[in-house]
């Protein structure tokens, strides 16, 4: 190979990812970011409480029941995990 045949590709190289790359700039990135006048939602201030819950948290049994729902759970996913590796030996 020559040296003018490396620098053939190497501009062959160059226009293909120039034209690659135009593509993006023209597409519609952009498309969801809001414009100046759309009001922005307000954070809140520095050490301000949110407001209270539209629900209370859960009540000690509900806890209990969903820990042990959580618990049943992994214990069944645990041993369908062992099962396949066993198998798979």
């Amino acid at each position: 190979m020559t040296i003018g045949m490396d620098r053939r590709r190497l501009l062959a190289a160059v226009a293909i990812t120039g034209l690659a790359l135009g593509g993006c700039a023209s597409s519609d990135l952009f498309h969801d970011v809001p414009d100046e006048k759309t009001p922005q939602p307000a954070y809140p201030n520095v050490g301000e409480l949110p407001p209270d819950r539209p629900r209370p948290p859960l009540t000690a049994e509900e806890q209990a029941r969903t820990e042990a729902e959580l618990k049943g759970l992994a214990a069944t996913r645990r041993k369908a995990v062992e099962r396949s590796l066993e198998s798979d030996q």
